[in-house]
């Protein structure tokens, strides 16, 4: 009697087959025609070798560039208008009627500096002070005229600007004097800020010593001296 057949297994699975081969990774990549896989080695800057396709890191480098918005701007510079006449007249005005002259020039910062020196260098603070706060205020209406900034540079070689200069350290030199230390030190910085030179100008150049008072020779009777008496000395004859 023949052998019979086993019975057929119904089942929801589905048969699988072994074809004695081992199935590819997920991530295998089909081999295209013409593709070489071959790793090529090449040198970075420092001499390690790095591997073509590599993952490499990627370096930011900063340069500055001649790019004229990171180039450092110097300040502004202003010139200011001032009187020419007072300029040129104010040296050779005599102290005695240096007042009149300041009357007829008011908004000159350059005549009210010029009285609030003479004033400093005979010893009159007070008065000093006031001159030189008055030649300050207007050589600021003459900078607020022409465009000025705070931090703007005020040139000491324009001789125009030298009036606002001269009328600034009028100022600070008069607040010193009378024990406003916090002013004078405001107004050293405005100086410095403005032209780091005009102090040192203004000192060579306008210091008290050249308002002393020079008495001309003619100015004086000569002096006498005083009588002497002769001496006479007798002998016995």
């Amino acid at each position: 009697m023949a052998a019979s057949a086993p019975d057929a297994v119904d089942s929801d699975e589905p048969t699988t087959i072994d074809s004695g081969t081992d199935s590819a990774p997920d991530d295998a990549v089909a081999d295209e025609p013409g593709t070489d896989h071959s790793v090529a080695a090449e040198a970075d800057d420092s001499g390690n070798s790095v591997e073509q396709g590599a993952d490499v890191p990627e370096i930011d480098v900063d340069v500055q560039g001649d790019d004229p918005d990171e180039v450092d701007q110097a300040p502004a510079s202003v010139v200011v208008a001032d009187d020419e006449v007072v300029r040129s007249l104010i040296s050779s005005v005599h102290r005695e009627a240096l007042p009149g002259f300041v009357l007829a020039h008011v908004t000159s910062p350059l005549a009210w500096a010029e009285l609030a020196d003479v004033a400093h260098s005979e010893g009159r603070e007070v008065e000093a002070y006031a001159y030189a706060t008055v030649a300050h205020k207007r050589g600021l209406e003459l900078l607020e005229a022409a465009g000025w900034s705070e931090g703007d540079a005020i040139s000491w070689s324009d001789a125009s600007n030298r009036a606002v200069l001269r009328a600034a350290y009028a100022l600070h030199a008069a607040a010193a004097a009378i024990g406003l230390v916090f002013e004078a030190d405001a107004l050293s910085g405005f100086l410095a800020a403005a032209d780091p030179t005009a102090v040192a100008r203004i000192e060579s150049e306008h210091t008290a010593t050249q308002f002393i008072t020079i008495i001309p020779p003619g100015a004086t009777a000569p002096a006498t001296m005083p009588p002497t008496e002769s001496f006479v000395i007798r002998g016995e004859d």
